[in-house]
């Protein structure tokens, strides 16, 4: 953090030090999150998947938003956690594609009620990442990434549209 700060303190970001310092914070421990994710996708051989799958996740998980972990250390193991069981179901269910349309489903349902309250780039980004179904080799994975981004918001949606 050093570097930081004789940045900051070269080009006088007196007023909002604390701001930007907390984004360079959040964007160190997110690289370094997406690195790990990256990493272990090349392990399991789908460096390919994993670019794919961070897309689709990370394109709607900005926009659309939903549960936040309450600690550095937990939001880590949580997000490669998710990352890793969905490159596992990729590799191992990818002959069950269809039948992951019924939990999309039923989830579907359940979100359907909160999509007057989502932010039009979420709902653009829905609609792009379903059209992404017709395509053979990535539909899984989006799939997968699409019914965890709906699982996340659903924890928080309540506190969304009643504030």
């Amino acid at each position: 953090m050093m570097m930081l700060e004789k940045i900051y303190d070269k080009y006088d970001f007196d007023q909002d030090y604390e701001v930007y310092k907390y984004g360079q914070q959040v964007l160190i421990f997110n690289s370094i999150v997406n690195i790990f994710m990256f990493i272990l996708g090349l392990c399991l051989h789908e460096g390919l998947m994993t670019l794919v799958w961070m897309l689709a996740f990370s394109g709607l998980r900005v926009n659309l938003g939903g549960y936040h972990c309450d600690s550095p250390v937990k939001c880590f193991v949580s997000s490669n956690l998710i990352f890793f069981l969905s490159m596992l179901s990729y590799k191992y269910l990818s002959s069950y594609f269809l039948l992951l349309f019924i939990p999309l489903g039923i989830l579907f349902m359940l979100f359907f009620k909160y999509i007057p309250f989502i932010n039009k780039k979420a709902k653009i980004t829905i609609c792009i990442e379903l059209i992404c179904l017709f395509i053979p080799k990535i539909n899984m994975i989006v799939i997968l990434a699409l019914c965890e981004n709906i699982i996340l918001y659903l924890m928080t949606a309540k506190e969304k549209v009643n504030s």
